[in-house]
């Protein structure tokens, strides 16, 4: 029996082949050499800290580098050559340690949780990945898609170690955009792999309140703060902890809009995008407004329907360059 392809078909499937060729024909110093490339001085910086260091010096170190978790290490394992690092500790790992330890009963008087060593935090770690920087970059995505991971370490050539993130392989797409396959950067946004929305904030819960519900719930990493007639008015993340220390601990129960404009000097409306959308766009809002998460809009009613995450963007590219007839 013979089967006839329609031109459509046909021409989805050669993108298809583009993009799986494209991801095979790339290591992972290739995303180095594009998005981290090698400083003045000679070397890709790692910035890092002791397992001792506390979370109030982490959450300081995130905010002065605007950066969003950090290697730590064992100092009593330091030799001339290199450092033992642990694990990558996240914003979202701070957040969860440190619902562990308060509750909105006892946040006023427990501002001392912030001197918790890292340490503390491994638990609440992704499991620490480490690849070779000529390691392909078909084995980089499908960690950062089919296993969920958001950063990993990369050994260099000289042996030293740099952090890859999700957003750097989402700049390294987007800089080779042109060869990813028309087909796959038409995809529209409802053939994008998404998640839906789980849960809410009003504007009347406080900041304590939200950080605690965004901690308590695995399968989010944000939160979308509505208004009286269900309209999308902000977000929050665990990055909007960044800066937090004991002299802003009560900043924490103030009301969620406060505590964002007191952070950030305002309260800035959440990125968004709707059915229309394709993948390209999607891709490009991403890398153009630095953002981690698009809020997804119905053209029409403008009703909130979903979030598109960088692991939702990988795992659509995971998919699509491993297809096969």
């Amino acid at each position: 029996m013979t089967s006839i392809l329609s031109n459509s078909t046909k021409s989805s499937i050669d993108n298809n082949d583009t993009l799986q060729r494209f991801v095979q024909s790339k290591t992972i110093n290739d995303v180095l050499n594009k998005v981290k490339p090698i400083s003045a001085s000679g070397a890709r910086d790692l910035l890092d800290l002791p397992l001792s260091a506390t979370m109030e010096e982490a959450f300081d170190l995130l905010l002065a580098e605007d950066i969003l978790s950090v290697p730590i290490y064992d100092e009593q394992t330091i030799t001339t050559q290199a450092k033992k690092y642990i694990a990558i500790v996240s914003a979202l790992d701070l957040l969860k340690l440190l619902s562990s330890k308060v509750s909105l009963d006892t946040l006023q008087s427990n501002s001392d949780a912030l001197l918790m060593p890292l340490k503390d935090a491994i638990g609440w770690t992704e499991p620490l990945t480490i690849f070779k920087h000529t390691d392909g970059l078909r084995q980089l995505l499908d960690c950062f898609s089919y296993e969920k991971t958001h950063r990993v370490l990369v050994q260099q050539m000289d042996g030293k170690l740099v952090l890859l993130s999700q957003m750097d392989l989402i700049r390294f797409f987007q800089a080779y955009n042109h060869q990813l396959g028309s087909s796959v950067l038409d995809l529209p946004l409802a053939e994008i792999r998404s998640s839906g929305i789980e849960t809410s904030l009003t504007y009347r819960s406080t900041a304590a309140e939200a950080f605690l519900k965004l901690a308590g719930d695995d399968r989010i990493s944000a939160l979308p703060i509505l208004d009286d007639h269900g309209d999308l008015i902000g977000e929050i993340s665990a990055q909007d902890l960044r800066g937090l220390n004991r002299n802003r601990w009560d900043a924490l129960l103030k009301p969620v809009v406060m505590f964002l404009k007191a952070s950030h000097g305002d309260l800035y409306p959440p990125l968004t995008c709707h059915d229309r959308f394709t993948l390209s766009q999607v891709m490009s809002a991403f890398v153009l407004r630095q953002t981690y998460r698009l809020w997804w809009m119905g053209y029409d009613s403008r009703a909130l329907k979903g979030i598109i995450s960088l692991t939702d963007i990988l795992a659509t590219f995971a998919s699509l360059s491993s297809s096969t007839l």
